[in-house]
This record gives C-alpha cells, structure tokens and sequence, in this order.
C-alpha cells in the first residue's frame, strides 16, 4: 500500500496579500503543495521557488487559458522554469455560458471545436513533458448536448487532454463525483476537494452553491479521497471560492484535519 496523498491547496491567498508568508503560514497547517505556480513570477521565479520549498511547499500547475488568449511558449516556459509538469486550464466555452463569459450555450460544434484545440495543445505540452488538465464546474454536467453531458463530450473527443475534477462541482452538477472520477480513469490529473451545504447563494450574476469547509457538507468526502488515492492521485487540492463565518486560514486548518482523519491524507 502506498504512502497516503499529501494535502494541496489553490487560491486563499486574497488581493493584497503577502503571497509567499500566506502559503507558508498554510504549511504550518499540513499543506504541502500549491496550484498557481505563477505566483512564483512576481519577481525572481527561481529565487521565490527556493523560498517556498524552504517553508515546504512546492507548486502543481501552472495556468493556461485555452479558448482566450495564451502563448504557448510562454506556458512552456514557466512550467520548466520552476519544475513543473502539468497546465491547468480552469474553465471551458460552457463554463464561460455559466458565468456571463458568453450570450449563449455552446452548441456542439462549439464543443467539438474546443476539444480539437485541447487536444492540439495537449500533444504540443506532451512533447515538452507537461500534461493538460481541464477543470470542470457544475456547467459541464448541467448543459446536456444530444442527452449528453458536455464534460462527456469532452471525454469522449479527446485522447490526451487530462481532467483535474473537482469534485464539490461535480455533485452540485447532479453527478456522483466518486463515479465521475473512475469514468475518467487512468486520465485522471488531479482533484480538488471542495464542499457545499444546501442552499444557493448569489455572487453577482451568478447563482453559485453556499460553500462550506470539506468534510461539514454534502460532499463524500471519504469516499472521494479513496477513489483519488485508488486511482494514483498523489494531492488532494483543497479549493473554496468564497468564506463565510471562517477565515481561509481555519477553513484550511479544518479541511485538512479532516481530510487527514479518513486516513488517506498525510
């Protein structure tokens, strides 16, 4: 059996903030990795990634925005700069519908357009070593296409593209996250851990789910850290959008205890 996944983390570090002494106070509380390596540019990118692996920490992906504007050498770049080998690309033609990005619904076309594009830079990072992963949210489940999910469209014209699922979207999308997860199989990137409780909140134009700290909400949280620790996943990537009687520092503190109590976090 192997060693447990580690506990990672993405955002939590608010406008204005002290990025580097914020991600080492989140390593005083269990964590161990971030997304978001481009923080690590503000400034000497080699010189700040000493500073945090210093502290503990490591980065996880850099950004890539696929379907916006993006330069490729660039994201080849920042990804060899500070070591490391995956690109994330965190919102899709559906989730751009989803959060006012776009007037209207992605017909499939749209969809079997986007997919060629993952696909043509997925093979591009691939020859330099760095894996694409596409985040999903709730749009990706909740937009059907011929009585097909579009995240299963995605699936389905796709070979390298990879999925960073999260799982918190994935059920409040309607769909078993734990499910979702072994659908994607051996293409399985990444997964963040987020939690929600009923009720809906609004977030200027968007109607988004009353998030709350993983392991107090409806998520199974046990169940999809075995199924991520089942299928290879080395971090379990704690992500909130937004807090609401808790600071980031104890929704943290919180996810991590219990992530840790089901035994498949360190």
């Amino acid at each position: 059996m192997r060693e447990p996944m580690k506990a990672g983390l993405i955002g939590f570090t608010p406008r204005g903030c002290d990025v580097f002494a914020t991600l080492e106070s989140y390593a005083k509380a269990g964590y161990s990795a971030f997304e978001g390596a481009d923080a690590l540019f503000q400034g000497d990118p080699k010189e700040n990634l000493k500073r945090v692996e210093a502290f503990g920490m490591k980065p996880l992906a850099v950004h890539i925005n696929i379907g916006g504007e993006y330069d490729l050498d660039e994201i080849i770049r920042r990804a060899h700069t500070v070591g490391v080998n995956r690109a994330a690309c965190y919102c899709g033609v559906a989730g751009a519908y989803r959060f006012g990005g776009r007037p209207t619904p992605p017909t499939l076309d749209d969809i079997l357009r986007e997919c060629e594009e993952f696909e043509s830079v997925a093979k591009k990072l691939k020859a330099e070593g760095i894996v694409l992963s596409f985040h999903n949210h709730d749009a990706e489940f909740k937009q059907v296409l011929n009585g097909v999910p579009v995240i299963y469209h995605m699936l389905a014209n796709t070979e390298t593209l990879t999925f960073e699922v999260d799982c918190g979207w994935v059920l409040y999308g309607g769909h078993d996250p734990v499910q979702f997860m072994k659908d994607v199989g051996p293409r399985l990137s990444a997964v963040h851990i987020k939690d929600f409780v009923e009720g809906e909140v609004k977030n200027g134009n968007n109607i988004m789910p009353r998030f709350t700290t993983p392991g107090t909400g409806l998520l199974p949280l046990k169940e999809c850290l075995e199924t991520a620790y089942d299928l290879g996943i080395d971090y379990a990537i704690v992500e909130q959008d937004f807090q609401y009687r808790v600071t980031q520092l104890q929704t943290l503190t919180a996810a991590y205890i219990n992530m840790r109590e089901t035994g498949y976090v360190e």
